[in-house]
């Protein structure tokens, strides 16, 4: 067990810091491997690739259907369609053109920098392994966010809590395998630290063709055995270890509470500075004797064979979280990885594959069947010649020495063996759900209200709270995206994305170019408002104290069930069930249905009564054709497809 508290940050205290690390990741690997289900993340992910694991003779069928990983797909588009929509809100009027920016460049980055894929590999990771994380994050070669999927088991919770969040742990610590080329790169050009690269050194061979059998079967054999005493006595690998194809190092980068304080009489400085004390970036600041050091987390970045961290400073990030919001579709109290929505369909798979290679194997007897033949009238030799599969055969036999040959069939399949193949492929779509998600694609006709809500009843409940799980997953994403932005989205860049409306009145202010206000802290206003004639002589406080004071004004909003394709289409009838009725206008309605070049309304019309006016004044209302049948709005239209 590692120390209570992570050693201080101080040059003669670096081997203690990079011990403590080492036991840290101990505990955290020790703790991810007792989980339940741990062990069942490769068998799954072996299953969804068709690897087969299980060994058999080579005379008997090796027949597979796969529809666990065709149900892991169907599991993953319906996780996955869901609407690119970001709505910020806050009761502040004075700042909901804030809500409105934020809202546009968070869909402007989820699509232009392809969040969603990434997206779409943390759902796939959840499905397999049970959780997953996504990490937001600045990428300093393309000057713009982007957003990485993380496999749950090198993500490492430091002394989790009950809590399922990784939030309401003492740190997390994530593992990453890179070559060691690239690790010595970020040692001495990102790092600065030229006196570690001796240090560095491989931790395994990375080379996905490390052994000539590995695509055998011995060679999944031997892969099973590992790196046993055995294994190297057998076939002695000293040299491939000696001179690994790919090097690979293990990198971390780990985040900690560190709640210490500053204990000296003068301020300290946290970060980079230059000679003259200004800070080098936006997360260097200044502690006062007295308050803590790490507010916004700390952050150490190192090598297990490396004596010393590459990085121990402040973390960069404003919003002061970890920055790996966590995904677990199907969460449950007793277990931190959940339950993965695949781990239920292995062995479902596994028997509907042993029954199809039972009709395989009576396949082929029926193709090639028994003979049994008199010794006394052929030879073993002509026996074993002889393929009852192949056409055109003239055997003569002679009755009077023997019986002759007798040509025995297999006996006939049962007459319920494929309700059993009926059965388990039933019940592998019935337990993941995703014969709910099938149920829209099957309606000849656009739905009405009536029959959307019949088919959201009759859906899973599972699908229903793994929705619910996305949501909160995307509130916790969006809130770090909203620091993000503050932090790193410059006026020149929110002019290049938005042009005019990402222009604020606080970019002119005392703090140009920076979405915060000047003064938001509470203690800055008097009773009726103004400003404190002392804090104007102060004037506005750091960055970051202004950020976190300004961005707990706002909050992201989804409405529960939203992120279902189906909801979604609920929504758009009902908006025009209310058009129809006269109770919501033109612009809104074209805005719910996301038709393009809808134009604004007139300046001044924010809501909908507002709208509706203003609409009935240009003379923009619902007109009926006199032509062909009236609508009624009573039945959907239908539609049907003629065959030719």
């Amino acid at each position: 067990m590692p120390d209570d508290k992570i050693p201080p940050s101080v040059e003669e205290y670096s081997y203690r810091i990079v011990g403590w690390c080492k036991e840290a990741i101990e505990e955290s690997d020790g703790f991810l491997r007792a989980q339940v289900g741990y062990s069942k993340c490769d068998e799954a992910i072996n299953a969804i690739m068709g690897q087969q694991t299980d060994f058999r003779s080579a005379t008997l069928s090796g027949t597979e259907c796969n529809l666990v990983g065709k149900t892991f797909f169907d599991m993953t588009a319906g996780l996955t369609d869901v609407k690119p929509f970001w709505e910020y809100k806050t009761y502040n009027k004075r700042f909901e053109s804030h809500c409105s920016i934020y809202g546009k460049l968070s869909e402007h980055v989820w699509l232009q920098r392809q969040m969603d894929m990434s997206f779409m590999f943390t759902a796939q990771y959840a499905i397999a392994c049970g959780s997953s994380y996504m990490e937001p994050y600045w990428d300093t070669s393309i000057e713009d966010f982007r957003a990485e999927a993380w496999d749950p088991r090198d993500v490492l919770p430091i002394r989790p809590s009950t809590s399922p969040s990784i939030q309401d742990c003492y740190g997390v610590i994530a593992r990453k395998a890179r070559s060691t080329n690239y690790v010595r790169y970020l040692c001495k050009h990102v790092y600065q630290r030229e006196d570690l690269l001796k240090y560095i050194r491989p931790d395994r061979d990375g080379s996905m063709v490390a052994s000539s059998l590995r695509n055998t079967r011995a060679g999944q054999l031997l892969q099973s055995l590992g790196d046993s005493p055995f294994r190297q006595r057998l076939f002695g690998e000293k040299s491939q270890r000696d001179l690994p194809r790919m090097p690979t190092t293990d990198i971390y980068c780990m985040y900690i509470d560190d709640d210490t304080t500053n204990e000296g009489t003068f301020p300290k400085h946290m970060g980079a500075f230059d000679k003259e004390g200004n800070p080098l970036n936006n997360w260097s600041y200044i502690v006062e004797p007295g308050d803590r050091l790490y507010p916004r987390k700390r952050m150490v970045v190192f090598c297990s064979n490396v004596p010393e961290p590459f990085y121990d400073g402040p973390s960069p990030w404003w919003h002061g979280q970890f920055p790996y919001p966590k995904l677990t579709l199907d969460p449950v109290p007793w277990s931190y990885l959940g339950k993965a929505p695949l781990w239920d369909l292995l062995g479902l798979n596994k028997s509907l594959n042993k029954l199809l290679r039972v009709y395989d194997d009576w396949s082929e007897r029926l193709a090639r069947p028994d003979v049994i033949a008199d010794k006394n009238t052929a030879s073993q030799h002509f026996v074993d010649r002889m393929d009852t599969r192949r056409a055109g055969k003239k055997i003569r036999v002679n009755l009077q020495a023997g019986k002759g040959f007798d040509i025995v069939g297999p006996d006939p399949l049962p007459a319920d063996f494929w309700k059993g193949v009926e059965y388990y492929e039933t019940k592998i779509k019935e337990l993941s759900g995703a014969q709910d998600l099938s149920n829209m694609m099957k309606l000849n006709q656009i739905p009405s209200s009536d029959s959307i809500e019949q088919i959201m009843e009759s859906m899973s409940l599972t699908w229903r709270l793994r929705s619910r799980v996305i949501e909160v997953f995307m509130r916790e994403f969006a809130g770090m995206q909203a620091y993000n932005f503050a932090q790193f989205y410059t006026l020149p860049r929110r002019l290049t994305v938005l042009g005019a409306e990402g222009i604020t009145n606080q970019d002119f202010d005392f703090d140009p170019g920076s979405l915060i206000p000047d003064f938001v802290d509470p203690n800055d206003f008097e009773q009726d408002g103004t400003i404190k004639s002392a804090s104007l002589m102060r004037g506005p406080l750091h960055r970051y104290d202004r950020a976190r004071e300004f961005l707990r004004q706002f909050s992201y909003h989804i409405a529960p069930g939203s992120l279902l394709a189906a909801s979604e289409l609920q929504k758009k009838l009902m908006y025009l069930q209310l058009s129809r009725a006269g109770l919501v206008d033109n612009w809104t309605l074209l805005e719910i249905l996301a038709v393009p070049n809808v134009g604004v309304p007139p300046a001044g019309v924010n809501t909908i009564m507002e709208r509706l006016v203003a609409q009935r004044e240009m003379g923009l209302t619902m007109d009926i054709n006199p032509a062909g049948r009236k609508a009624s709005g009573q039945s959907s239209p239908r539609l049907t497809v003629k065959e030719s």
